[in-house]
């Protein structure tokens, strides 16, 4: 009876977790044949505020507030998922999948903090698909497509975990001249976090406008006429990929811009 406690052990501890970047890649990747357990990270921790410590305790309030998230929804289905995070096999293979704009690269560092003694930690993180020359996420693949990525998973270092920690350090901090400065450094392994935080950057008012990039997109969409949302939403995902925005977001954007005086919510539609 002992030996096949410790089977299952042994199998337990092997068995590859997939760590998720949402639930739109979740709803492919079951239909798929990969084998392993799943976890979905179900934050949005490039918006509102982030802390080092007391993070969900930090982000509850914000996020039910600003996303119209119930408390105990949030609970089970995003606190949770992330605290399986820290009751990981050291040994545990690990397999990330995520993508190359700002939400995902930003969910990806804090992740990869709390990684630092995993020993068989890997990711699958495409910047481009082939034949889709519009590639916006892992969720718009089909089951085979998605199966295709196994083929690119590549192991992280040390190093990059350190990396991906400071650079979460970072990004708490909120302070744009030391990222700018660490964007001369050499990414390695996480390149596409480079263009992901340097365009963060340009989320900084300008010290011109006052405004920041996303809002000044925003505001020339809205002055060329264009009032229905779905329509702005559209508009600014054809130009902005990078940002990997979800509606939600661009309406906080959007509400900020209404506040400053530049439109009246009611315009839009």
């Amino acid at each position: 009876m002992q030996v096949f406690k410790d089977l299952q052990g042994l199998q337990s501890a092997m068995n590859t977790l997939h760590i998720l970047n949402g639930d739109a890649t979740l709803n492919v990747f079951l239909k798929t044949e990969i084998a392993g357990e799943t976890l979905v990270w179900r934050e949005l921790l490039s918006e509102g505020p982030v802390t080092k410590t007391d993070l969900w305790a930090t982000r509850l309030p914000w996020v039910c507030e600003n996303f119209g998230a119930n408390a105990l929804d949030y609970q089970q289905m995003v606190v949770a998922e992330a605290d399986k995070l820290q009751h990981l096999n050291a040994d545990q293979p690990l397999l990330l999948w995520f993508e190359f704009d700002l939400v995902c690269q930003i969910n990806l560092i804090y992740i990869l903090s709390l990684l630092k003694k995993q020993r068989n930690v890997f990711l699958i993180c495409p910047a481009s698909f082939k034949d889709l020359p519009n590639f916006r996420g892992l969720g718009e693949l089909n089951p085979t497509q998605l199966a295709s990525l196994m083929g690119t998973k590549v192991r992280l270092q040390e190093s990059d975990l350190q990396l991906a920690s400071k650079m979460w350090d970072l990004y708490v901090e909120n302070n744009p001249d030391q990222i700018a400065y660490r964007l001369n450094s050499d990414f390695g392994t996480l390149a596409l976090l480079k263009p992901a935080l340097t365009a963060h950057l340009l989320r900084f008012p300008s010290p011109v406008s006052n405004l920041n990039h996303i809002e000044e997109v925003l505001l020339k969409i809205i002055k060329t006429g264009v009032y229905e949302q779905q329509k702005i939403y559209s508009l600014f995902w054809e130009t902005e990929p990078i940002f990997g925005m979800t509606d939600l977001q661009i309406d906080l954007y959007l509400k900020q811009l209404a506040a400053k005086g530049y439109f009246r919510l009611s315009d839009l539609n």
